[in-house]
């Protein structure tokens, strides 16, 4: 271990690794990884308000829940209230890729396609346990539709996706996709409307219960579409982030482009939230730099409200 190791980066704002939102009473708090630690910023002015302790490597995955965050690295799940470690949940064997808030519960999904399914406790077993298709179904995402009671939609490298009771263990469904990879899936506030980000560039609208089309939607610079949020406010937008560092809106209900930010980041878009009923899109990204974009201008395109990104070091 180097002597500056155990010490805070400095100009570090933000890894690859997709940041976690939450709503806290009145306020709302983002927690991003930075190596083998994470940080948790205030959102009403992005200030710094949390740094947790190191972990023995480097953060896979990110999940916060009201006072507690989860962080994944290597194959275990390290469990912290506030800023400090209480936990250390180990089951898997292979490398933790993802976890996801699932009820009481979070699910964590590792390489090799096994999920578990933790309660919110400290000195927790897991109390479920799902072994996804190996082979040709390599997991790159995971989201709970709405009101989809035990059931996960995850998407694959290869193109299709799997709708899995996590209850039952069985596999419901499989979608087979657009022949592109799926690199991002979000559950819609309108009942089984997902939307999924591929590989191609291409964003596909689909309810999975009919297993029909909606629309499709594509990036001009066709990078792969790395993050996706729709806004919870009330107004028909999802937005789309792709690995050249544009962030595009789309308007459901016209089905067509609404603006585009094409200078939003100087790397991939790795992470969009839009914030609970809020007109307010947080955007994370490879450039290490957290931005948040404002919807309240008279066209309705969406401008930068704050930011945080390393700043200039004199000596």
């Amino acid at each position: 271990m180097g002597i500056f190791e155990p010490l805070r980066a400095i100009g570090c704002i933000t890894s690859t690794v997709p940041i976690s939102v939450q709503r806290l009473g009145m306020e709302t708090f983002v927690t991003v990884s930075v190596g083998k630690a994470f940080q948790i910023y205030d959102c009403a002015r992005l200030t710094l308000v949390n740094i947790s302790p190191q972990l023995p490597k480097k953060i896979r995955a990110l999940a916060s829940f009201r006072d507690y965050t989860f962080a994944a690295f290597g194959n275990q799940i390290a469990v912290f209230r506030r800023a400090h470690q209480v936990a250390t949940w180990s089951k898997h064997v292979a490398k933790v890729d993802k976890l996801l808030l699932f009820g009481e519960h979070v699910l964590s999904l590792d390489v090799e396609g096994n999920m578990f399914m933790w309660e919110f406790k400290e000195d927790a077993a897991p109390v479920g346990h799902v072994e996804l298709f190996s082979g040709k179904f390599t997991p790159t995402c995971m989201v709970h539709p709405d009101s989809y009671l035990n059931k996960i939609l995850v998407g694959s490298q290869e193109g299709p996706l799997q709708l899995w009771n996590i209850s039952t263990k069985q596999m419901i469904h499989e979608f087979k996709g657009w022949g592109s990879s799926v690199c991002s899936c979000v559950s819609s506030p309108v009942l089984n409307v997902v939307a999924i980000g591929c590989a191609d560039g291409k964003i596909h609208v689909h309810d999975i219960e009919s297993d029909q089309e909606i629309v499709t939607f594509e990036h001009a610079s066709r990078g792969a579409v790395t993050a996706l949020s729709f806004i919870t406010d009330g107004r028909p937008l999802l937005a789309s982030g792709d690995s050249s560092g544009v962030i595009s809106i789309w308007n459901l209900s016209k089905k067509r482009s609404q603006s585009v930010i094409g200078d939003a980041h100087d790397g991939s878009v790795f992470s969009l939230n839009f914030l609970a009923n809020e007109s307010v899109l947080m955007s994370a990204s490879a450039d290490n730099s957290v931005k948040m974009w404002i919807f309240d201008t008279n066209d309705g395109d969406p401008r930068l409200l704050r930011s945080r990104s390393p700043s200039t070091l004199r000596f």
